[in-house]
């Protein structure tokens, strides 16, 4: 493991590695699209669990799907870029989970890369989120293959929004939403 500029991890998750990276909520493990299988085995993750992309816009987030509900743009309009992640339809069939987020080094690194990433919690499957780099598992540290340093983040997940199929769904509550303020905007 070693630690990295945004522009130099670029270089390693084109060529299937993972990286850790602070969000503002929690610190992620991040790879392009050859290193999600890297991310499972790290995270001891179900392969049936599905990974969110992180995007650097809201844009290129809803590029990803294949309709956007009204109640998607407004969500994104008020929430990011920041800790939300809704779930929308992809275009083959099955849903993508999307989020913008908010934090700098995870904002350089999507800008550097210049497309989205698959993201997750950088932890053993059933254990806390870390919050900042020093609260990582040592084994999950060993594991990554770079490191982008950034500040810590909040601690808390991002609420995750269910609006495929037509569903209006909180899957996960955070602070900043609650079953009760979806509800209000869904009205």
């Amino acid at each position: 493991m070693r630690t990295v500029s945004a522009q130099e991890a670029v270089a390693a998750l084109k060529a299937g590695n993972v990286a850790l990276v602070p969000t503002e909520t929690v610190v992620g493990l991040v790879a392009a699209e050859p290193g999600l299988q890297r991310i499972r085995e790290i995270k001891g993750r179900d392969a049936n669990k599905p990974i969110a992309l992180l995007c650097a816009s809201a844009e290129d987030a809803f590029g990803l799907a294949s309709k956007v509900p009204p109640l998607a743009v407004e969500l994104a309009e008020i929430y990011w870029p920041g800790p939300l992640t809704l779930v929308l339809d992809l275009p083959s069939g099955g849903t993508i989970g999307i989020r913008v987020p908010a934090g700098r080094a995870v904002r350089e690194l999507l800008g550097a890369h210049g497309g989205p990433l698959y993201a997750t919690s950088a932890n053993l499957s059933g254990e806390p989120a870390p919050a900042a780099t020093d609260e990582v598992d040592p084994r999950v540290l060993e594991a990554v293959d770079v490191v982008i340093r950034g500040e810590k983040g909040s601690g808390e997940a991002s609420a995750v929004v269910d609006l495929s199929g037509g569903n209006v769904r909180l899957v996960r509550a955070a602070r900043e939403l609650s079953t009760q303020k979806l509800k209000s905007l869904a009205d």
